[in-house]
Order: structure tokens, then C-alpha cells, then sequence
């Protein structure tokens, strides 16, 4: 998936000789149709325009999301947005414990809500410089990869993944909703925490994000597999033991 995930995109990763007679990996949940539609009803930004250089500019010098913070650090955490792992982000919200062994439903839950973010994004992403990428004198909070592109993406695919996640997770256990899109909407921030993504792009990612989630919930193969995930996280939920993050993760969230 070439989306945002740990700065870098995966697109350029030659393929695997060995893998190429293997199954095709699962597809996601929204029609042709309604890619095209979506596609067609959202537009990337233009820019970077002043008002992003001083949106920016805000989120750069906001007290708390300063380079060496518990913020930042927390960013640096959020920029993991493969599937297999992306559900640990919502450890702390649900009181839990997500991993690919004990709950594998909501793996191939997150992985399919990706793939139909991918599609729709692949057909109206356009790229635009980073702020870290102009000379703004923001410092990455990752390293990012040799032979970096040197750009980002209107709109933000990260923002899109966390948001159509968080509504995923958020529709799994209703009682964490609130907790649950909270932590999609700290996602989107720590992308431009990190320098990696305008503020006005990761907008327009959770736009795209809550347009994605409500095609896929119409699917009755979502519904299905939503049934499958929800009983996992039933189960994991009965587990005490938190993720030993969750201390650092409140302490970078309190208000």
C-alpha cells in the first residue's frame, strides 16, 4: 500500500519473485462505482498557500507538540499505519490489547478499509511539497527513508486511514466511540506534527476517510466480518492487562 506509513511509501518496493504465484491479497468493500463517485466529489488542496504556512506554523509552535515532548514522541508512534499494525493505536482507547494472533478479523478488517482508501486516493491524490520539504525549518520526527520523494499528498492518505479505522473501531465497540475517533483525530495531527503533512490536507484525508467508511459499511461482507472482529474484541476486552504504552499515551493526550 503506497499510503503514508512510517514516512515512506511502499509503492517502490520491488516485488517478491517467490510471492508471485501466491493468492491475490483480499479486496476491500466499496464498488467501482463508488470509488469513481467519491473520487469525483473530493478534490486535493492547492498549495502549500499562506494560510497552510501559518496553519502549520501553529501546529509547529503549539506548546506540548514540540520536538522532545510526550506529543512528539507519540507522533512518532502514530506514523505506523500498516494494517498489521495500525490497531495497536487503539489499544488504549478500547482497554486492551489488539495483536495479529488473538485477533485476526480485525487485521483483515483494517487491511480491506485500506485497500478501499488506497483505491479511491490513487485517483485524486495530487502531489504537493511537505512542510518539511520547503525550507519552513521543521525537522522530521522520523527518519525518513534513502531516496525520499521529496513530497506528500493531497490529501493526506494517513488522515483517510485513521479516520476510516477510528469509524471501524468506533463501530465495534460503540461504548469506546468517543475515545476511539478521538484517537483518528490524533493521528491525523501527529502527521502534521511530524512536518509530513499540511493541516489542510489531513482535513480533507478525514473527509475522505468518512466518505470510504460509508460506502464500506453498506457491504454485506463488511457487515460479516465486522461480526467476526467485534466478538475478537469481546474477547481481548476480558484480558486487564493494557498496553504498556498507554501510560505515555495519556500523558501526551492530557487536555
Amino acid at each position: 500500500m503506497p499510503l503514508l506509513v512510517a514516512g515512506c511509501s511502499l509503492s517502490e518496493r520491488r516485488p517478491d519473485p517467490r510471492s508471485l504465484s501466491a493468492p491475490s491479497p483480499p479486496q476491500g468493500f466499496v464498488t467501482a462505482g463508488q470509488i469513481d463517485a467519491i473520487a469525483g466529489a473530493h478534490r486535493p488542496a492547492p498549495g502549500p498557500t499562506s494560510a497552510d504556512l501559518a496553519a502549520d506554523r501553529g501546529t509547529w509552535e503549539r506548546e506540548g507538540q514540540t520536538p522532545g515532548t510526550d506529543r512528539w514522541y507519540l507522533a512518532i508512534r502514530h506514523v505506523e499505519l500498516r494494517p498489521a499494525f495500525a490497531p495497536q493505536h487503539f489499544d488504549c482507547a478500547l482497554g486492551t490489547r489488539l495483536g495479529a494472533a488473538e485477533t485476526p478479523a480485525v487485521i483483515d478488517l483494517f487491511t480491506r478499509l485500506g485497500r478501499d482508501v488506497e483505491a479511491v486516493w490513487q485517483k485524486l491524490r495530487a502531489a504537493r511539497p511537505r512542510p518539511i520539504d520547503i525550507g519552513t525549518d521543521r525537522t522530521a520526527c522520523i527518519r525518513l527513508p534513502e531516496g525520499d520523494s521529496g513530497h506528500g499528498w493531497s490529501p493526506s492518505g494517513g488522515a483517510a486511514l485513521a479516520t476510516v479505522w477510528a469509524e471501524a473501531v468506533a463501530d465495534l465497540a460503540p461504548d469506546r466511540a468517543e475515545q476511539t475517533r478521538r484517537i483518528g483525530r490524533e493521528i491525523g495531527l501527529s502527521l502534521s506534527i511530524c512536518g509530513l503533512a499540511w493541516p489542510q490536507d489531513v482535513a480533507a484525508g478525514e473527509r475522505l476517510g468518512q466518505a470510504v467508511w460509508q460506502a464500506a459499511r453498506t457491504d454485506p461482507a463488511y457487515r460479516a466480518l465486522a461480526e467476526a472482529a467485534r466478538a475478537e474484541l469481546v474477547t481481548a476486552r476480558t484480558d486487564p492487562l493494557e498496553n504498556p504504552a498507554c501510560a505515555a499515551e495519556r500523558l501526551a493526550l492530557r487536555s
